[in-house]
């Protein structure tokens, strides 16, 4: 679960950053990273419902996650989205377009055929990262994004070094 969603981060930063001939800095990709955690935890959810019981951490625990975490964001949200929308080649939201909808449809993409054993793991993993304070799940969230750019293509995005 935590290598689909850095990939699909990693495919966000890509769309863009190759364009911008710019870095990323760990912090940026890991606020941006963790702006798209709440919707990613609720397409999740949704996606594992049938698979998980009903005392699973996704649907009870994970509510307090969300919301604590949407909270902590709240003051760098407007510019992680502005960097989301950067970085996947648009300079801002079109009229009219929702930013919301734009990152819940993006973590649906990346929910989409969680099986059963993937449900569990990402059941495991979220409660696991629930206890981190918000500022260490960015930390954590931008190093896995500069590991995976660091292995992936010529086109993947330039994390500026440390």
């Amino acid at each position: 679960m935590i290598d689909e969603f850095a990939a699909a981060l990693l495919l966000v930063f890509v769309q863009g950053a190759a364009a911008q001939e710019e870095c990323l800095s760990r912090a940026q990709a890991g606020t941006m990273a963790v702006v798209l955690v709440p919707p990613l935890i609720d397409s999740v959810t949704e996606q594992c419902a049938a698979h998980l019981p009903p005392t699973a951490f996704l649907g009870n625990g994970s509510r307090a996650l969300t919301a604590r975490l949407r909270a902590d964001t709240a003051a760098v949200r407007e510019q992680a989205l502005t960097a989301i929308f950067v970085v996947a080649g648009q300079a801002e939201p079109a009229p009219g377009q929702d930013p919301d909808r734009v990152m819940r449809v993006l973590t649906d993409g990346m929910a989409t055929g969680l099986d059963a054993v993937k449900c569990r793991s990402a059941n495991e993993l979220f409660e696991a990262l629930a206890p981190l304070p918000t500022a260490n799940l960015g930390q954590a969230f931008g190093a896995v994004v500069a590991v995976l750019a660091a292995e992936a293509r010529e086109d993947a995005p330039a994390i500026c070094p440390a």
